[in-house]
């Protein structure tokens, strides 16, 4: 019987790498591209203000979770997770939600604790905050980084020798730009993107 061992190992790899890559590189292209936002992103970030909250004592917060698909890889997970908090301010009259992308449970966990004592300032979009039909139950405003107010949003631990060590879950920067990004690349909608930065160019 003839060996096709050595041609099968030669097919397996041209198809590893070449065939594979090739077809997640234009499935990206073609189902995963998302919106444009290169080119409106730095005028986003520039149009932010941050805002101080404390909520009532009888806060309510609704607590979802929504996943979205990126890009498809071998290597790097290309999926997108958001637990979502959405919130009421009785300061500001209007409805807000967490947007952080990719976030741990931990800083939900630190929040958690954090807001029953303190406040906490989150940024937010000028111009979400200005559009009359955004603050709504139906559509809140996006919330893309939020840390303490008087104090870190932290958790507490006992170290080895019986010290008290904090961890700081502010959400930092880079978490902060990566959130805005994603979310105006493959969360918005391309009719509302298109509504939004695209009508009167």
């Amino acid at each position: 019987m003839k060996n096709l061992g050595i041609p099968y190992a030669i097919g397996y790899l041209i198809a590893g790498l070449i065939v594979f890559p090739l077809l997640l590189f234009f499935t990206n292209k073609l189902f995963f591209q998302g919106n444009d936002t290169e080119k409106v992103l730095d005028n986003y970030l520039n149009k932010m203000e941050e805002i101080k909250i404390h909520l009532e004592d009888d806060y309510t917060i609704l607590r979802t979770y929504e996943r979205y698909t990126a890009f498809l890889s071998k290597k790097r997970d290309g999926i997108i997770h958001i637990d979502v908090n959405t919130f009421y301010s009785e300061k500001e009259k209007k409805y807000f939600q967490f947007r952080m992308v990719n976030i741990g449970e931990n800083f939900y966990y630190a929040f958690n604790n954090h807001i029953k004592r303190m406040g906490f300032i989150m940024t937010v979009n000028k111009d979400d905050m200005k559009n009359p039909k955004m603050g709504t139950k139906e559509h809140p405003i996006p919330v893309f980084r939020v840390v303490g107010d008087e104090k870190p949003i932290r958790l507490w631990h006992s170290g080895d020798h019986g010290e008290t060590i904090y961890e700081n879950y502010d959400i930092t920067p880079d978490q902060y730009e990566n959130s805005v990004y994603c979310h105006l690349k493959y969360v918005m909608s391309k009719e509302e993107f298109k509504e939004r930065f695209e009508k009167n160019r």
